[in-house]
């Protein structure tokens, strides 16, 4: 926290891998969190720079960077090495890093003693890997902020000796999902094809490496959704090297009709089929948060989510949403079937689940949960 005796605010540098718009999760993310620390910038709270990995500046048509009074910004086109000597470099006394990664070299040295390393986690980065180098620069932060209860459990589950984990849910704006746009039909999207009323959709990257969405888990439990749910499809938004897989599997299952594999989509025809599906579901055990959740929410879609992971914090089950153990298929399918058949039940829980975001889940509650974590452990 300042001291009287301190004549300015504590210099604060933002190290971002990214913020340009539709970079993935953590660069939505670290949008927000640039928003927050605009905010303090601006009511002289921070002294505040960025410096930015990705990119040579901002987009012509981003609002992000609109405001006149905007604090030093670096972009380094993806130079990693300059961009890791400008943190070893700058004059800050804090550094609020978005990835474990990009503090690797700061944290080869001893922490100077006026300056503190701050770090967001957000998931398999921090609790899926052996690297000796993001143990040791995690080890040595100040703090880390986690984007969930579930991402700090397995933060210390996988690494030793942390520092202190404080938790700061995400939050999301209509205006930033796109949702406003949501102006495509079904016929617009996929010419040919008949999406039928009881669809359920996940939407994520299709990635080898990355299998923990739960899109094996969905494509199985499908032949028991059908024996009672006759008419179910499963909408798959999304690309990625791994979609030949998962479409060689459901021809294996007989799904060749029943599972529709979309391909990437762009904001317009993704939030268009958040409106047109009738459940979200994404059983995911490797996402430390999970963004489409509030996306689906905004659009009153009921979402479905691993009772272990951190769907858990987002929804309430039966509540807000349903959670399901992937792990016993049949009981999975037949919440998902039930889900389906009861339209009263969709309704109550897609509202409850839009309640639930606006009250809890927006920018603003972002920003008012990131700036108080940042004021209590300012140490200058």
């Amino acid at each position: 926290m300042k001291t009287a005796k301190q004549a300015q605010p504590p210099r604060l540098l933002f190290g971002a891998v990214g913020l340009q718009k539709g970079s993935g999760g953590i660069a939505e993310l670290s949008r927000q969190v640039f928003k927050a620390l605009l905010d303090m910038h601006g009511k002289n709270m921070i002294r505040l720079q960025v410096h930015v990995l990705e990119g040579s500046g901002p987009q012509a048509d981003d609002s992000l960077f609109g405001d006149k009074e905007l604090p030093v910004i670096r972009w380094f086109a993806g130079k990693r090495w300059k961009f890791a000597l400008s943190l070893l470099n700058a004059k800050s006394d804090v550094q609020l890093l978005d990835h474990v990664g990009l503090g690797r070299l700061p944290g080869m040295l001893p922490l100077s003693a006026s300056r503190q390393l701050i770090l967001l986690i957000h998931s398999v980065e921090i609790w899926n890997n052996n690297r000796t180098d993001y143990e040791r620069t995690a080890q040595k932060a100040s703090l880390l902020i986690a984007n969930s209860e579930y991402t700090a459990r397995k933060a210390r589950a996988h690494y030793s000796d942390l520092p202190g984990i404080e938790v700061c849910w995400p939050g999301k704006d209509p205006e930033t999902a796109g949702s406003e746009s949501a102006n495509s039909s079904w016929r617009d999207i996929m010419p040919g094809t008949t999406l039928g009323p009881h669809a359920i959709l996940i939407v994520g990257r299709l990635s080898s490496e990355q299998r923990h969405k739960g899109h094996d888990h969905l494509i199985e439990a499908m032949p028991r959704i059908l024996q009672t749910v006759p008419d179910a499809q499963l909408v798959v938004a999304g690309a990625g090297d791994d979609q030949a897989r998962l479409e060689a599997k459901a021809r294996k299952l007989g799904l060749a009709d029943q599972v529709i594999f979309m391909g990437w989509v762009d904001k317009e025809q993704l939030h268009s089929l958040y409106s047109l599906c009738a459940v979200f579901a994404m059983p995911s055990d490797g996402d430390g948060f999970g963004l489409v959740f509030l996306e689906a929410m905004m659009h009153c879609l009921p979402c479905v989510g691993l009772q272990s992971g951190a769907a858990a914090e987002i929804f309430e089950d039966e509540t807000s949403g349903i959670l399901v153990n992937r792990d016993d298929r049949a009981a999975m399918a037949d919440r998902l079937s039930s889900l389906l058949l009861d339209e009263s039940l969709r309704m109550r829980l897609g509202k409850a689940g839009y309640q639930r975001y606006q009250s809890m889940f927006q920018g603003r509650h972002y920003s008012k949960r990131l700036q108080s974590i940042l004021l209590e452990h300012l140490v200058i």
